[in-house]
């Protein structure tokens, strides 16, 4: 059984869903670009730690692209409890540290998630429940609609893991009017069998373009506790309490 991943991989407009947040600066109707995260369960025995880098290459109205990333650290411990970081978005050719905005604890034992932000070093907690919808991976876990073609891309090795590829291509329609034309949306997912995680999705969007998300410096085993703690001179408030 693989987890169910797929919406969750999703880049959404103008709602709330995602990692990190994009949007061009004193432009009207500027798109509003948010992306979620690799999908990290709250399964327990599977513990790591790794950097998740994610690649925007927006496409211009008049033609070309520009491109801009962020990393998060992500982990999670042996027990289920899952970390991840929201960051900034910078552009793909700095060397700076994209800002981290937020962490966040997800505890499926105690049953709650812990959310700091670092600009005011400040925590709030609150009740957790970890999803537990799974579904037959004997079908890739991506649900193909009636529009959409899912192929598979075979195995190969990714950090030292075996994962398995997936392309699913969607057919809709972009534009309006007599200008209105077929558009191919395709999203291409490498799984890991053993760390129920992707290692790798690109997806490909002709209005907003190619985002990818890539994991590197995967290190299997237990997490350092501090991960999963409160850091030192955050408050902390939890939820109900006075």
């Amino acid at each position: 059984m693989r987890a169910s991943i797929f919406a969750g991989l999703s880049v959404c407009i103008a709602v709330s869903c995602g990692s990190a947040v994009s949007q061009a600066p004193g432009k009207v109707g500027a798109v509003r670009m948010h992306i979620e995260g690799i999908n990290i369960p709250h399964i327990a025995n599977a513990p790591f730690r790794a950097k998740v880098v994610v690649r925007w290459d927006q496409p211009l109205v008049g033609g070309g692209t520009v491109s801009k990333m962020y990393y998060t650290m992500v982990a999670r411990d042996s027990q289920g409890r899952v970390r991840r970081e929201r960051r900034s978005f910078i552009p793909a050719d700095s060397s700076d540290e994209p800002p981290l905005l937020t962490f966040s604890i997800t505890d499926p034992i105690s049953d709650t998630s812990t959310i700091c932000t670092e600009t005011t070093m400040a925590c709030s907690r609150g009740l957790f429940r970890a999803r537990l919808d799974f579904v037959d991976d004997s079908n890739d876990g991506l649900p193909a609609g009636n529009n959409s073609t899912r192929t598979s891309l075979g195995q190969q090795t990714m950090n030292g893991l075996t994962v398995v590829g997936t392309r699913e291509t969607e057919a809709g329609t972009a534009g309006s009017g007599g200008s209105r034309r077929v558009a191919l949306t395709s999203t291409e997912v490498w799984y890991s069998p053993d760390l129920h995680v992707d290692l790798s999705v690109i997806r490909n969007n002709p209005q907003t373009g190619k985002v990818t998300l890539t994991v590197t410096d995967l290190v299997r085993g237990q997490p350092d506790a501090s991960w999963f703690a409160v850091p030192s001179g955050f408050s902390l408030k939890t939820a109900g309490a006075n």
